[in-house]
């Protein structure tokens, strides 16, 4: 059985390097229901792809928060 995805675009201040990018993209993959995350420098911002049954975007966004960035969800 497949779950269905979505997908959202969190802006993400405080990356300023790739090593910043990389943790942001791991604290996302961590997070039990996201399928894909990619985080954007230039952008300040990530795309997740997530199963909607299994987190809400608030606690994909907490994930970022956690680590010291601020996210929002646009």
């Amino acid at each position: 059985m497949f779950d269905k995805t979505e997908k959202l675009t969190l802006s993400v201040e405080g990356m300023h390097c790739n090593h910043c990018k990389a943790r942001v993209e791991a604290a996302l993959k961590a997070v039990k229901g996201v399928k894909k995350a990619e985080a954007n420098l230039e952008s300040a911002s990530a795309e997740v792809v997530y199963v909607p049954a299994k987190v809400q975007p608030e606690d994909i966004a907490s994930a970022v928060t956690a680590i010291g960035f601020d996210a929002k969800l646009k």
